[in-house]
């Protein structure tokens, strides 16, 4: 698993335990990072990469979060995609 986000989005799923959590700044730092994950490996990116680096589109397994907590509707909803993505509840 690889997460490509904006710097506070990283360090927070590093400090939730996802080491391998990446703050990516520009399209080569992102595409560099993908070079080296396989094809049905398993990422977490914000809208914002998505943007960046429209290739994601191309992986099977992309979980696409918001940029910011202001983005979701409802608390619920990062709830669902955080299940979704880690197969488990986390407490917010």
């Amino acid at each position: 698993m690889i997460v490509l986000a904006n710097e506070e989005f990283a360090l927070g799923l590093r400090l939730a335990g996802i080491k391998n959590s990446h703050a990516v700044s520009s399209r080569v730092q992102a595409i560099s990072l993908l070079k080296k994950m396989d094809k049905d490996a398993f990422i977490i990116a914000t809208v914002d990469i998505m943007d960046l680096v429209p290739e994601l589109k191309e992986y099977e397994n992309v979980i696409v979060f918001p940029d910011t907590l202001k983005d979701f509707s409802k608390i619920d909803d990062l709830q669902e995609i955080t299940r979704k993505a880690i197969g488990g509840e986390v407490q917010l």
